[in-house]
């Protein structure tokens, strides 16, 4: 039973004319007749009979407004409650790793200052992360943004280039740059699968006919850059974690032909939480890293 067309049939009850129900409920007076129409059908009474001076209820009509008033009122309470539920529900959030390290942690805080609870969830590839947020153990994701699916409704948030990490005292230190020819030889470290930067990787270096030399996968995790630190070869990262090297022994430089840069997008199932999630990132955009 449509909620419209209860609210209709009350407020032509109230107002004995449907004219008056109709402004009353900011609805057309044929649209309005239309509901109690549908109504009537559904029910299969007669809720209304036509006087010189307006509408009146049938003996029908009578009983069923009695009864139904008590169930609108229940309805109004119940929705009430959830409103109030979906503002203290906290919101499930699922990440890559790299991210929940560098780039949520502070707006996750600044979330839960403003009364807004939330939770995190890290899995290790984008592909993972839309599994979960369609089985509903997530509401709302950041992943990569080729992992996004047409059921969902997904934004942008950023996009960053991929850096190659040497230990301080590797040939290429006076390079600005690196391309990736210059790495395809380099003993190479990289996470454990599966992983979209390792993923990424191996497309890219297939891409010039080349096998990435891997000689050592390490699990989820900067301490990655202990091993390059340690001399035992290079790693591939995006930006996000090149930029956090705080390790005097190491050194970043972007690839400048590393295919499209990674990009990265807020998804989720609830177009509203996503807008309202977005807006709320997008007034960071400038603190990404």
């Amino acid at each position: 039973m449509n909620t419209e067309w209860l609210q209709s049939f009350v407020e032509a009850a109230k107002q004995k004319s449907l004219s008056k129900a109709a402004k009353s409920n900011n609805i057309s007076q044929p649209a309005l007749s239309k509901h109690i129409r549908n109504l009537e059908n559904e029910l299969g009474v007669v809720l209304f009979h036509r006087t010189s001076t307006g509408i009146e209820l049938t003996e029908a009509g009578q009983h069923f407004r009695t009864r139904i008033l008590p169930v609108i009122d229940e309805l109004a309470s119940i929705r009430q409650e959830l409103r109030q539920f979906s503002r203290t529900a906290p919101i499930a959030i699922g990440s890559l790793p790299s991210l929940a390290t560098y780039y949520l942690p502070s707006r996750i805080k600044e979330l839960r200052s403003l009364d807004q609870p939330t939770t995190l969830m890290i899995q290790n590839t984008s592909d993972e992360l839309v599994q979960s947020l369609e089985e509903g153990r997530l509401d709302v994701v950041l992943i990569d943004t080729l992992s996004t699916k047409e059921s969902l409704w997904s934004w942008e948030l950023f996009t960053e280039p991929y850096y190659a990490v040497f230990p301080i005292d590797h040939r290429l230190r006076s390079r600005k740059t690196v391309q990736l020819v210059d790495l395809c030889k380099e003993p190479l470290i990289v996470h454990q699968a599966p992983c979209d930067t390792r993923r990424r990787i191996k497309e890219q270096m297939d891409s010039l006919g080349y096998k990435p030399n891997i000689i050592s996968e390490v699990a989820f995790g900067d301490f990655i850059f202990g091993a390059v630190m340690a001399g035992m070869g290079i790693t591939i990262v995006p930006e996000i974690s090149a930029k956090h090297i705080d390790h005097q022994q190491l050194f970043a430089l972007p690839i400048i032909d590393f295919g499209k840069k990674r990009s990265i997008s807020l998804a989720t199932k609830n177009a509203k939480l996503g807008l309202k999630l977005y807006q709320f990132l997008a007034k960071h955009a400038n603190e990404k890293i």
